[in-house]
């Protein structure tokens, strides 16, 4: 064994004014559930905030195994738009010990609305402690005049950074760690300068997440790492992840070799997330080649995290409130509903006409009959449009137009970016709870008046129904459909905006 720790400082002689190739950082398996670990880029873009612990040791069976921790801690800020964090890590491996600190900043840019489309960059600037304690070693000779005395060490600047792509479950990540390539210097004890280089590590990563099963409780998550260290071979990680609502992890990797010697791994995972908080996880790692692994040992890895809760976003308060006029929504829609039945009544006298000539013309006494109720009822309508028209008028201050959902043309369907208008209402709203909300619905002017009618009345339906989905009390929401008589333009002219229901709020 002494020729093991020999021969160890004889390699750290012989770097003398030179520089050394090696992979310097540690070997983390767990960045696949902290990707913050090796990409400043993935800072604060889960969404919220998490302390996070990752312990490793390495080569149990070595006396003085390596040890190597870090404590990490990021969130996001300005809406998620950035996000902030902080890193202290340890690597011990016997007489050579590495502590370093870093900052990181990202910066996100989403490509869609709700976030799951963009990219982001990162930067990590701190310092890095290099420290040699040769008094530890245990050598055959203590008078060799090769040792470099007790203790050498050096601090240098630190710099990491990365990009990362999103879209959906899919990840693609860039990073440069040590990117500053500096070099830490000290003399030996032969007053000879000895220098050690942090050399420039480059990361590249890639994950997508499957979700599986009728209600997609479970999912497959594969992820692939390379790491690229200047002057040793490409090292490749392959994971296979596998879980049950994001409450349990289990999977399977394999680590190819970083030098010439076999020391690729097969690894083990398992996690748990303990009320979508606290979450821990342990790996267990075991050398590819058997012989070597009997030697070196198995290695451990461990992770506890805590993951803070997502904080709901305030809708902005308005700053007037309304009320009145609940009766007239039950009798707004009673005679919505007296329409619609007579509309089907014509519709159906108008298909038995061209089989029943004989009943032809009471079928169109039915339809005038119908028609005169239609115009007397529309022009009641207008009446009540105009007396709220002018409340408005005489109360200014009382109303406030929240704005607008618009329709294609003859439809009363909701499309998902005006359902998450009508999404953004819920709080407003609940913060009101004097507010009423009036609905008025709208059709262009193309087309037959009554049915126009008909729709601006359906789209309120569909806009009062959904809003009540999401939890908003249906008493305070009145419905007032105005047919084409609401143009924006105020004149004949068929205008594609007018296909919309106005969202106005009265105290």
């Amino acid at each position: 064994m002494k020729g093991i720790y020999k021969l160890g400082l004889s390699l750290l002689m012989a770097l003398g004014l030179q520089t050394a190739e090696a992979q310097q950082l540690p070997v983390f398996g767990h960045y696949i559930y902290n990707p913050y670990l090796y990409n400043p880029a993935r800072t604060g873009d889960q969404g919220l905030g998490s302390l996070n612990l990752n312990i490793k040791r390495q080569w149990t069976s070595l006396p003085y195994a390596p040890l190597t921790a870090a404590f990490s801690a990021e969130a996001p800020i300005q809406n998620k738009k950035m996000g902030l964090g902080g890193m202290l890590y340890t690597d011990q491996t016997h007489i050579i010990r590495k502590v370093g600190g870093l900052a990181s900043y990202a910066y996100h840019i989403p490509f869609s609305e709700d976030g799951s489309h963009g990219l982001s960059a990162g930067l990590s600037l701190g310092l890095v402690n290099q420290r040699f304690d040769f008094q530890s070693a245990d050598v055959e000779d203590q008078n060799d005049p090769e040792i470099l005395g007790d203790q050498a060490q050096g601090t240098a600047f630190d710099f990491n950074m990365g990009l990362n792509y999103r879209w959906k479950k899919l990840n693609i990540g860039l990073s440069m760690l040590q990117g500053l390539n500096n070099q830490i210097r000290f003399l030996d004890a032969l007053e000879r300068e000895v220098s050690y280089v942090n050399t420039r590590h480059f990361m590249a990563s890639a994950g997508y997440e499957f979700a599986l099963g009728e209600q997609k409780k479970f999912f497959i998550r594969p992820v692939v790492m390379s790491r690229i260290v200047p002057g040793l071979p490409l090292q490749v990680e392959g994971n296979l992840l596998f879980g049950w609502k994001q409450l349990l992890w289990g999977g399977f990797a394999y680590r190819s070799s970083n030098n010439e010697t076999a020391t690729s791994a097969i690894i083990a995972t398992v996690g748990v997330n303990v009320q979508k908080q606290m979450f821990f996880a342990y790996s267990f790692e075991m050398g590819a080649d058997a012989s070597l692994n009997n030697a070196l040992g198995n290695q451990h890895e461990f992770m506890l995290a805590y993951r803070f809760k997502e904080r709901k976003q305030k809708n902005e308060k308005l700053e007037s409130e309304i009320e009145k006029m609940k009766s007239r929504e039950l009798d707004m829609l009673q005679r919505m509903d007296q329409q619609g039945k007579g509309l089907d009544s014509l519709r159906q006298a108008q298909a038995a006409a061209a089989a029943e000539k004989a009943s032809m013309q009471e079928q169109i006494k039915q339809q005038a009959s119908l028609l005169t109720e239609q115009q007397r009822v529309m022009a009641k309508n207008k009446k009540d449009i105009e007396e709220l028209r002018q409340a408005i008028k005489e109360q200014p201050m009382m109303y406030d137009r929240l704005g607008s959902i618009y329709f294609k043309q003859g439809q009363a369907q909701l499309t998902g970016e005006e359902k998450a208008k009508l999404e953004a209402l819920k709080q407003i709203f609940a913060d009101q709870p004097k507010a009423m909300l009036y609905l008025f619905g709208n059709a262009s002017t193309d087309g037959d008046p009554a049915k126009n009618l008909k729709l601006s009345n359906e789209r309120c339906i569909v806009v009062r129904k959904y809003l009540i989905n999401l939890g908003l009390d249906p008493m305070r929401i009145m419905v007032l459909p105005m047919g084409e008589d609401n143009s924006l333009k105020g004149d004949d002219q068929v205008n594609p905006n007018d296909r919309r229901v106005d969202l106005i709020l009265s105290e």
